[in-house]
């Protein structure tokens, strides 16, 4: 091959080396979760001696590994794993670390006990450029000998993510702290640190600063994510967590993830929790969480899902979720972007707002709201435009009348979309109030309490806005303050019928997905819809001959 003039080399081998770089660079892909032959660096490394080349001037394709190892072993083995990380160069660099073996006494084998952490300590030479890490070393030997804590020289260390330790009646009281100093040291001395991450339904306590010397720098993340977390060591973490952008609990809880002491009965909390910047809200738990409510202050929330664990207990906290929003929008409404001495400034007496906080996108799984739902969405009418309802029937007559469009707007009918006389569902009776006009994303998934037709005349008056007064899905000249229109279109919908009495819902919405409505309709597995009843509006077919009843025997 070497003896062949330029021109007569095939075209792969006259591809300029600068341009095979960009290709390989398309290549990259995340190895921290998992690494296989017949994906980059590996298939591009064994290719050929030219591209093997190319591959090792490029850090980028050596900057992300996984790595697992037990008591006696690693993979990858650390020749393989020193040689990939000297690759690296000095590109931040991405790894997970899982040890997978089984946790015991290591019967005095002193040879286990000093290489246990060697992958670690590997990787510990490259402390300064460890960007995206996952730690999950929680259920090593009872009995190790844990290394020292990370020096505190600055690093640009940004997510943290650990497997937290899960304690057993076997383990030495030494081993936890120095694991939980180990990683608060390594949170500390990382000044980009913005996302922290817990797995596992170990404690975090030993991490949050209460009852404990060591924490995360809470102050100075913008994401956090914590699996099962008590309400009240959460709000604790909240209170200390004010630059946060998106926080996300998984297993919110009751329980008692915390030692107490005779010098801490329990996380202080303040009475209002004020997160000004926080704009994605996530929960998962499987109980009443009305003191969680009873806390925050979100006046920027645009994101708010709360997912209601099946195996769970009935949710009964509907008025408290309504006083949430109500607290926040109040905050909201007076346009305030720092946290007064007091919110009583603002929040005084009855809470009488109209509007809540600034939500485009709510998502209500499995959640009991009994009547408070339409309050709920009618304090979020003006902003919301994504609406997700699943499970548990709230969607009743009376909400879905108000989510749909009046045939033609009065001067009378704009102007209301946020009213609220707060009387339970009664007072959503307003014929000149209509719901979300900005509505553009609806789910509705066995939550439907309404009557047969009503779902799908809801839907075709935001799909096909009739005129006058509507053109191209939105109000015709009706425009809010940042020039946005203030009606729009449905542009998918989601529905679930649990009910059989619902055939004339399911026909018409099955007519407007085949005109180009996006989303599905479907029914209940193991329920059978029943027939279409016939009324005025659904006549029976025209011009079919009627059968005469055959003449009488005579006998």
């Amino acid at each position: 091959m070497n003896d062949l003039a330029y021109e007569d080399l095939p075209p792969v081998y006259r591809i300029p080396f600068e341009l095979l770089t960009e290709i390989f660079l398309q290549c990259y892909h995340d190895n921290t979760v998992y690494s296989s032959h017949t994906e980059a660096p590996f298939n591009l490394f064994s290719t050929c001696q030219r591209w093997r080349l190319v591959t090792l001037g490029i850090p980028l394709l050596w900057s992300s590994i996984n790595v697992s190892f037990t008591h006696n072993a690693c993979r990858p083995s650390l020749p393989v794993l020193n040689s990939w990380l000297d690759r690296s160069r000095t590109s931040p660099i991405a790894f997970s670390l899982m040890y997978q073996g089984r946790n015991a006494f290591f019967d005095d084998d002193l040879l286990s006990k000093e290489t246990l952490f060697a992958p670690l300590e590997a990787l510990l030479v490259h402390l300064a450029r460890w960007q995206n890490v996952y730690l999950d070393i929680s259920n090593v030997p009872n009995d190790a000998i844990f290394i020292p804590c990370p020096p505190s020289e600055p690093m640009i260390l940004k997510t943290l993510a650990i497997r937290t330790f899960e304690f057993h009646p076997r383990h030495t009281t030494s081993l936890i702290p120095v694991f939980m100093d180990w990683i608060a040291s390594l949170a500390e001395c990382s000044p980009s640190l913005d996302s922290f991450i817990s797995y596992g339904r170990g404690y975090i306590t030993h991490l949050s600063g209460f009852n404990s010397f060591c924490s995360v720098p809470w102050s100075r993340l913008t994401t956090l994510t914590l699996e099962h977390v008590s309400e009240t060591l959460a709000l604790f973490i909240l209170q200390r967590s004010f630059s946060l952008v998106s926080c996300n609990f998984a297993g919110l809880g009751h329980y008692l993830d915390w030692i107490p002491d005779n010098q801490h009965a329990g996380p202080q909390l303040r009475d209002e929790i004020f997160l000004p910047k926080l704009t994605v809200l996530t929960i998962i738990t499987e109980n009443d969480i009305d003191r969680f409510w009873g806390h925050l202050i979100v006046p920027n929330l645009q994101e708010l899902e709360v997912h209601m664990l099946p195996s769970a207990r009935q949710w009964h906290q509907g008025e408290d979720l309504v006083q949430f929003f109500r607290r926040s929008g109040s905050v909201f409404a007076a346009g305030s972007d720092t946290m007064p001495a007091t919110t009583s400034t603002l929040i005084q007496g009855p809470l009488t707002s109209t509007r809540g906080p600034p939500i485009s996108r709510l998502v209500l799984r499995n959640c009991n709201m009994r009547s408070r739902l339409g309050v709920c969405v009618k304090l979020l009418s003006d902003s919301l435009r994504d609406l997700s309802v699943t499970d548990k029937a709230m969607v009743d007559d009376a909400i879905m009348k108000l989510l749909t469009f009046p045939d033609r707007l009065t001067e009378n009918t704009a102007a209301l979309p946020g009213q609220d006389t707060d009387n339970q569902n009664t007072d959503l009776g307003n014929e000149n109030v209509f719901l979300c006009p900005r509505l553009e994303q609806l789910t509705l998934r066995r939550c439907i309490a309404a009557a047969d037709g009503k779902t799908s005349r809801m839907v075709k008056s935001r799909w096909t806005l009739p005129s006058p007064g509507f053109s191209d899905g939105r109000i015709d000249g009706d425009v809010d303050k940042e020039g946005d229109e203030l009606a729009r279109k449905l542009r998918c919908v989601h529905i679930e019928f649990s009910n059989p009495e619902h055939a004339e819902d399911f026909d018409v919405l099955k007519e407007m997905y085949s005109t180009g409505l996006g989303g599905d309709v479907v029914v209940k597995k193991g329920v059978k819809l029943a027939k279409r009843k016939t009324t005025a509006e659904n006549p029976p077919p025209v011009n079919v001959p009627v059968l005469q009843p055959p003449p009488l025997w005579r006998y």
